[in-house]
């Protein structure tokens, strides 16, 4: 998650890099960021396959695909899909979001509100980083209770502050609070069904598509009350993390 966090939180300086031309990009502008990341994932899969991985024997036949979709028919291993939904909701929806309310509220302009998706993925950086070794000392259901409390905390402040600072300072929350959601939903899953765990794990993956449900209804909601809108729809998302806290076994 670490290392993944770094490819978003790198994104808009190589898009900066493209768009000022400060070294030769072809032209390109920044979509420079595209062949970029087009080599390092070429290379990543090449390098990949070379890779020596030992797996388990699988036991019996494989699953179907709706075999797979059958476990949602499990209410823990349900209740972690709609957590993963709620964690990309949330992650795709402040992004989007952030700017919109510093320009809303104090009319900045895009370039300057532009930082603010820049100061999530700072702090969601750090706090997958810090995770590794907070989740060594810390249990996990402890650890996600002070990362929903954080995030409940940055909602109230962004529904209602017009103050840069304080909005800056919920953004950062936000990203720290929701930057190991993900790895705790999932490990909580592959730990209810391990005999499943490929299965569990295609599952979560699925989930993913809460990105594209939660900015749906964010637009809607923002379309009739502003951005306030958007972050009311954030906010149920992560209240259903609270009550996901609640059902965590580990």
């Amino acid at each position: 998650q670490f290392v993944k966090a770094i490819a978003s939180f790198l994104a808009p300086y190589i898009a900066m890099w493209g768009a000022t031309q400060s070294i030769p990009t072809f032209g390109m502008g920044w979509r420079v960021l595209f062949p970029v990341y087009m080599l390092v994932a070429v290379a990543a899969i090449l390098w990949l396959g070379t890779t020596s991985i030992h797996e388990e024997r699988e036991e019996g036949r494989p699953s179907t695909f709706g075999e797979c979709l059958a476990l949602l028919g499990k209410p823990f291993i349900l209740l972690c899909f709609v957590g993963i939904m709620c964690h990309v909701g949330i992650d795709v929806g402040t992004n989007t979001t952030a700017p919109k309310i510093l320009m809303e509220r104090l009319g900045m302009t895009l370039a300057d509100a532009g930082f603010a998706t820049s100061l999530y993925f700072i702090f969601r950086t750090a706090g997958c980083f810090l995770g590794a070794f907070i989740l060594q000392k810390m249990a996990s259901r402890t650890f996600f209770a002070i990362s929903v409390l954080c995030m409940l905390a940055a909602m109230a402040g962004l529904f209602v502050s017009h103050d840069r600072t304080m909005i800056y300072v919920c953004i950062a929350l936000v990203g720290f609070g929701n930057s190991n959601i993900f790895p705790i939903v999932f490990s909580q899953a592959l730990l209810a069904l391990p005999q499943k765990k490929n299965e569990v794990s295609g599952l979560m993956i699925m989930g993913l598509f809460g990105g594209t449900v939660f900015p749906l209804a964010m637009g809607v909601a923002s379309d009739a009350m502003g951005q306030s809108g958007a972050v009311a729809v954030m906010t149920v998302g992560v209240v259903y993390l609270f009550f996901y806290m609640t059902k965590m076994r580990h």
